[in-house]
């Protein structure tokens, strides 16, 4: 099944509410309600674009890309940020988060060509993610960068003009 991405504003939660993680991921995804509320009290609106991920019509995923004054301070300035990349668990082990980082990349080179590259922050503990990233194309920068819930590896994925 193919996958496919659909733009959400601030104000869909609804859309997302039902997508649940196994439970050795919980740690690491924020709630969703949480992303929700912070999207809708961004300082930087403009720069913060939240997706779904869209399979046959139904709502498998959920992810946002950062850019410009929304990134974090581990990243490059021409670089975009991933963030909260999660697959319900109904999906997840189908290729899903790997089409998904593939369908961000190629959005990113259509729709921000000035943009070098998308990076990411995953937890060290985080092994499961750490693997589905490096086997989608990301590559370990060798930073680290202290978050929330601990020590995160920056991975850096080249963006390809044209998508």
């Amino acid at each position: 099944m193919r996958a496919a991405l659909k733009s959400l504003s601030h104000l869909d939660y609804a859309l997302v509410a039902h997508l649940r993680v196994d439970s050795e991921q919980e740690d690491f995804v924020d709630p969703l309600d949480l992303v929700f509320s912070e999207l809708r009290n961004s300082a930087c609106p403009g720069f913060e674009h939240a997706f779904s991920i869209e399979v046959c019509d139904k709502t498998a995923g959920f992810f946002v890309l950062r850019e410009r004054a929304a990134l974090p301070e581990w990243a490059l300035p021409n670089a975009m940020t991933l963030h909260t990349l999660c697959v319900d668990r109904s999906y997840q082990g189908n290729g899903y988060g790997k089409a998904a980082i593939a369908l961000a990349a190629r959005w990113i080179a259509r729709n921000r060509p000035s943009i070098g590259s998308l990076m990411l922050g995953v937890n060290v503990r985080n092994v499961t993610a750490r693997a589905v990233y490096l086997g989608s194309g990301f590559r370990d920068t060798g930073a680290t960068h202290y978050g929330p819930s601990g020590l995160q590896n920056i991975l850096e994925h080249e963006i390809r003009p044209g998508g």
